[in-house]
Parts: C-alpha cells; sequence; structure tokens
C-alpha cells in the first residue's frame, strides 16, 4: 500500500464494532481478510493486515491481523479465504538444531513423524504452515523444508492443554504427527530456514506491532482523542507500510524497522499513560495478558547494532 492508501482507509467512517464477548476469529477473519476480488495483491499483504485490523475492537484480533498478513508475505500461494498457522518451535525452541520433526520418503510422497510447540493459531487453523528435517548434509547441517499441511490431514493432532488460560481469540495449540502423509506438492522448495523460519519473527513482528498501532489508532478515534494524540499514530503506521515494501533483511531495512519498532514501543506507552480515564473494559481488551508476539528487547538491539555494524 501507498502512503495515500493507508491514510484514505484510515480516514474512512469507523466501523460499527464493540467491545463484547468471545469473537469468532475465523468468521471475523472470513468477513474481513479477503479482498472483494478475492484476491489479494501486492508483495508485502500490509494491505490485508489494515483491512482486518481496521476492524479490531481488542488488541488480540490486531495480533491475529499482523500474524495472519505476515505468513501469508512469507507463503504468497496461501489460499485468501485460509486460517493459517507457522508451526516451527519444539521442545528446546525455534533454533535449526533443535527441529526434529521428519520428512521421509513414503511411496510417491513423504510421511512426517514428530511434533510442534507453541503453534500460534493453529487450533482455528485451515493449513499448517511446518518446519521439518529431512536430514543432514555432509557438514552436519540440519537441512529444514517448509510442508503446507491442511490441518484435517490423517494422523494429525493437537494438544490445548497446556495452553488453556490463552485466547480466546489468539489460540495456542502442541501439534503431533504420527506417520502423516505429505503429498510431494506440499513441500514448498527452498531452505526452510533461510527462506522462511530466519524471516518470520522479524517480519511478524514489524506487522503485529502495525497492527497493534492501527487498532489504537481506531480506538483513540472513538473516544474523541485531540488530533495532538492521533498524529503521531499515523506517522508509525505509514512508516510500518513503507518498511513492508521493503525486504526487511538487508541492513538498511533493519536499521529502519528498528527505529519503527522503538518509536511504538515509546507511543504505546504513553498514549496509554494519557489515557488516564480509559473504561475498565477498553483497557482489559487491549492490555495483553503476557507478551506473546514481538522480539525481546536484547534481540532487537543486537540486531541493530549487527546491521550498523555492516554498514559502517
Amino acid at each position: 500500500m501507498t502512503p495515500t492508501e493507508v491514510l484514505d482507509a484510515f480516514f474512512q467512517p469507523l466501523p460499527d464494532v464493540e467491545v463484547a464477548g468471545v469473537v469468532d476469529v475465523r468468521s471475523f477473519l472470513a468477513k474481513h481478510g479477503p479482498e472483494a476480488t478475492g484476491s489479494d495483491e501486492g508483495p508485502t499483504y500490509f494491505s490485508r493486515l489494515v483491512r482486518v485490523a481496521l476492524q479490531a475492537d481488542r488488541r488480540s484480533l490486531a495480533s491475529v491481523a499482523g500474524h495472519q498478513a505476515a505468513v501469508r508475505r512469507l507463503f504468497p500461494s496461501t489460499p485468501d479465504d485460509a486460517v493459517v498457522a507457522f508451526c516451527v518451535s519444539e521442545d528446546k525452541g525455534p533454533r535449526p538444531s533443535h527441529i526434529h520433526t521428519s520428512l521421509t520418503p513414503s511411496g510417491d510422497g513423504f510421511v512426517m513423524n514428530g511434533h510442534k510447540r507453541w503453534g500460534s493459531m493453529a487450533p482455528v487453523a485451515d493449513l499448517w504452515y511446518v518446519a521439518a528435517s529431512v536430514g543432514r548434509s555432509e557438514d552436519g547441517r540440519n537441512q529444514l523444508r517448509m510442508v503446507a499441511l491442511p490441518s484435517d490431514r490423517p494422523g494429525a493432532s493437537v494438544d490445548l492443554e497446556p495452553y488453556r488460560d490463552w485466547g480466546p481469540e489468539f489460540q495456542i495449540c502442541d501439534l503431533h504427527f504420527d506417520d502423516v502423509a505429505v503429498r510431494s506438492d506440499e513441500i514448498i522448495p527452498g531452505d526452510g530456514y533461510v527462506d522462511a523460519i530466519k524471516p518470520f519473527r522479524l517480519v511478524e513482528d514489524v506487522y503485529n506491532t502495525a497492527g497493534t498501532l492501527i487498532g489504537l489508532f481506531q480506538l483513540g478515534r472513538r473516544h474523541g482523542w485531540s488530533p495532538d494524540r492521533l498524529e503521531p499514530l499515523v506517522g508509525l503506521i505509514v512508516q510500518a507500510a513503507s518498511i513492508a515494501q521493503t525486504d526487511m533483511a538487508s541492513a538498511s531495512s533493519v536499521i529502519l524497522l528498528s527505529d519503527f519498532l522503538e518509536r511504538a514501543d515509546r507511543a504505546w506507552i504513553e498514549a496509554w499513560a494519557a489515557w488516564s480515564d480509559a473504561p475498565a473494559e477498553v483497557v482489559e481488551a487491549w492490555t495483553p495478558e503476557r507478551t506473546l508476539l514481538g522480539v525481546a528487547a536484547a534481540a532487537r538491539d543486537k540486531r541493530r547494532a549487527d546491521a550498523w555494524s555492516a554498514l559502517f
């Protein structure tokens, strides 16, 4: 989206939404995600993020907007009406050496065995993007591929119990794969780590942050915030749209997005600090229970330092 398109979207009449009850995320995304033409255009999928986040009446839905757009940026062939999940982490986390879910040849296709932890949005997803190992290279490196696996595939199951206190909109589960059949055309070409796992956290961090800022902007409009409180949010969201048109990987783009994330954190804190009489139900709806999303400050600092070192 261009800055003009972003601004045009923001200053439309406010949608009729209110904080009330649990939202059916699948219905919410089906209603607001796909474009009227049935296809999403552009390499960044920022337009999808904007469409969904403008309708969010709570932080969890704004985060869902960012998550779903981020996954689509990495996997452009994702069906426009699908709810998707990005499933990488195992018992020791998402590092390539810790991924033991296996993908082995079997007949005309493959079979998958293993498990995943922290499958964000996986309980309600139609399609899971799953990281699996196809073996070790000669130098001992774990070779990973991403698999586009339909969530109703026999042999795949979910475990909601470890995450009963999470949600209800941004749901999480563990996944288990027991001789799950995988077609060859469901294996995404390329290095799973380089092409998907490594960039995802960065892309999701930017998209999720943009989604929460869009939600906060709409919230401020509904509650009559003054222009001087709304203007910084507009600038940050337009900056996010510009970042979304970069590769988000080069040193220069990392510096740009690091500045955005730092400013966004401050804007979020300052906005709530200035709103001393916010209704209790609004505070509850927009206060995260836990820091589920976003890269830790230490990781951001290292990334920024590495980027500046690469440039100078």
